[in-house]
Order: structure tokens, then sequence, then C-alpha cells
């Protein structure tokens, strides 16, 4: 394919080898960084496994478990746009517009950023953020960014989402977000009825839910 790597679909394009090079860089760069935080998210949780749960939340529907399903696609995402941009970057499910630059420069800030304080905030849970339920001993984490948000992990799944969907310019990740949006509402909700009743922590909870936003900041005076 002289050129460079040519869409299958109306309106294609093409881009040429120097831009095939940077986003293969790229896309294994962002594919590794994911890649060191899943592996060390999953030594973080370990001890989480072995501790009681006291409380557990509801069973999710099917829909909802589709939500944390969908997120391996964002997960590996950037290793098939490294092994073939032609499908990953410049296919048929991807869009090209005159603000490409623009939007994927947004996009690897938002990704950087969420990916950022996705560690963040995976620390401030420790081993309890795999627990699904309060478990034994858990206390209420209000440090990091649980000072300023409830679910920051849930919101950084989102931006970072929406981020590698700007970055390579994929329907495919934009439509993965909006399920995933959509299941961490249901999430959301499930865990601050736990954490607000009595078997969770009750009035405290409810105080912290008073001065926090649920997945950004609160605006204050």
């Amino acid at each position: 394919m002289r050129g460079g790597l040519h869409h299958a679909a109306a309106g294609d394009h093409r881009i040429g080898p120097a831009l095939v090079t940077t986003v293969r860089f790229l896309a294994m760069v962002m594919g590794a960084a994911q890649g060191t935080l899943w592996l060390l998210a999953a030594r973080w949780e370990a001890p989480g496994r072995e501790v009681e749960v006291r409380a557990r939340l509801p069973r999710p529907p099917a829909w909802v478990r589709a939500g944390y399903i969908a997120l391996v696609l964002p997960l590996v995402y950037p290793a098939v746009v490294a092994i073939a941009p032609g499908w990953g970057y410049a296919g048929p499910l991807n869009w090209s517009s005159p603000i490409d630059s623009i939007l994927q420069g947004i996009g690897v800030t938002a990704w950087t950023m969420g990916l950022c304080v996705l560690v963040w905030a995976s620390r401030a849970m420790g081993h309890f953020t795999g627990v699904d339920g309060v478990a034994e001993g858990q206390e209420l984490v209000t440090s990091g960014p649980y000072r300023y948000v409830r679910h920051p992990i849930y919101a950084c799944f989102t931006v970072i989402v929406i981020g590698l969907a700007l970055a390579f310019r994929s329907y495919l990740l934009v439509v993965v977000a909006a399920v995933w949006t959509a299941s961490s509402l249901w999430w959301a909700s499930a865990e601050e009825a736990l954490l607000s009743s009595a078997e969770g922590f009750g009035d405290r909870y409810r105080g912290h839910r008073r001065t926090t936003g649920r997945f950004l900041p609160r605006m204050r005076r």
C-alpha cells in the first residue's frame, strides 16, 4: 500500500509512514503504562481477597456486568493499534476530522490525568479496592482524592476510556465509554445506599456525601 495505510470505507484517507510510526509508539507507551498499572492494582488488591466481608453489594443486572466486561477493550486496544494501526487507528470504526490533532492532544492529556488519579485513588483505598461490599475492619476512606470525590476510580476509568477514544479516533471506544458510564452510575448508587446504611458507615458516610461530589469535585465558595 503505497504512501501508508488505507481505509476500507467511504471517506477513506491515507496515513503516511511517519504517522504510522508515531501512532505505534504512542500505542506502545500507553499500553505498557496500562499493563503496569493493572499488574500493580492486582498486587495491591490481593490482600483484600482474604478479608471477611460483613455486608455485600447487591448482585448487579446483566447490563451492569457488561460494563465491566467492556473495560477489557480499552485495556487491549493500544496493543491492537500497535500491531494493526490500519484497523485500530485508520479503519472503518475510526473518524477523521480537521481537528484531529487537537482532539488527540486533549485525549492524551485526559488519559494521563485519569491514570495518575487512578493510581492515587487505588493507593488511598488500598487492598479494600477489590472488596465487593464492606469488609470487617474497613474504615471510611476520606483521604487522597476521596477527600473531594466519592467515586474517583469510576470517574478515572471513564476519563481514561474517553482519552483513548480521542487519541485513537475510535467510535468503538466512545461506545465503551457510554456503556461504562451507565454501569458506573448503577455501581455508585448501589455503593452509596450500602455505605449510608447501618451495615456500612451510616451517618459518617452521609456527612461525607454532603461535602463531596459523586464523580467530580463539588464547587465550593
